[in-house]
């Protein structure tokens, strides 16, 4: 058997030094956070629409978009990548992430299309949303962001299987492994936005791939795997091989249920407010907890069961003050 050298040694009794100057290190810096998504608008009707006028609300679409203000709110060094037409639709949707410290100087503002729209009608769920699209043919031309080692890049929807990005997106997202980032995919979209899903699945398995934490919604993984089965089948049959580490946001229960192999976390989910701002509230929480408890991409990928619990604790907490 080959004895242990000097160095080896030596680096045995000065690994807790080395844990402590990772854990100092994460501490003292500020990790950034990169959002990748679609800068969209929603109008929601009200439930009776049967009047000849109705009161329209017009609001940020979309989890990322939502949980990239939330972040800014809170003093997060948070950037928003994707892009909207030069238009008034545009104007408003980038101005609001800037009045919420949100920079925006990787959005791609095109001339040829309007900025994404969805119109819903809030009784009949997803299924009832109208996608208003009109996007030119070359897009996603975007500067591309500062991304140092342990920052944070959040992405996916429909934006991260979308072909007319795809190819860009990838090599950001190289880009962002190749600079230790630690990489976050929401895999929901609509139902009609990608009908035959067998025609995406091999995208949305990549992406899983790229990924080391995975947040899903239990209507996501209805709608990519099929309703037959439930979150617990979902992760072990389908995702677990790909992206270790899975959370699911279940707004019905206002439940928050971390995975890790065979460690499985459940956390009560107090936030208040419309469904949208709930999950995007959840999310933030999750990013935050992952900057609070200094989870990098490679800590992430060897979590303990208390080292998961912990993360579903602070990230419940988290949550519950946005």
């Amino acid at each position: 058997m080959q004895s242990a050298t000097t160095e080896d040694t030596l680096a045995k009794n000065h690994a807790p030094d080395r844990e402590k100057y990772t854990t100092l290190h994460l501490a003292s810096k500020v990790r950034k956070i990169i959002i990748i998504g679609e800068c969209t608008l929603d109008l929601i009707f009200p439930a009776d629409i049967n009047a000849d006028s109705l009161q329209i609300k017009a609001v940020p679409g979309g989890r990322l978009l939502n949980t990239a203000i939330l972040l800014g709110d809170h003093g997060k060094n948070v950037t928003f990548v994707g892009d909207a037409a030069r238009d008034r639709t545009g104007d408003f949707l980038i101005n609001t992430l800037r009045r919420h410290n949100v920079a925006t100087t990787s959005i791609d503002r095109f001339t040829d299309g309007v900025t994404a729209t969805n119109i819903r009608f809030p009784e009949s769920g997803d299924a009832a949303t109208v996608c208003v699209r009109d996007y030119p043919t070359e897009r996603f031309d975007v500067v591309w962001p500062r991304i140092d080692p342990d920052d944070i890049v959040v992405f996916g929807t429909y934006f991260a299987i979308d072909e007319r990005v795809r190819p860009q997106m990838l090599d950001l997202l190289a880009h962002a492994a190749e600079r230790d980032a630690l990489i976050v995919y929401l895999p929901g979209f609509l139902p009609q936005q990608a009908p035959r899903i067998t025609r995406v699945m091999p995208t949305i398995l990549e992406n899983l791939e790229l990924a080391q934490l995975t947040v899903a919604r239990p209507t996501d993984l209805t709608t990519i795997f099929g309703g037959g089965e439930d979150c617990d089948a979902a992760y072990h049959r389908h995702i677990e091989f790909y992206c270790p580490t899975m959370a699911d946001v279940d707004m019905e229960s206002s439940t928050l249920t971390l995975y890790h192999r065979q460690a499985k976390i459940e956390r009560r989910l107090e936030v208040s407010g419309e469904t949208l701002h709930r999950a995007a509230a959840a999310i933030a929480g999750l990013i935050e907890s992952l900057i609070e408890l200094n989870i990098t991409r490679h800590s992430l990928a060897t979590l303990s069961p208390e080292r998961t619990a912990e993360i579903a604790t602070v990230a419940a907490d988290k949550a519950s003050k946005f």
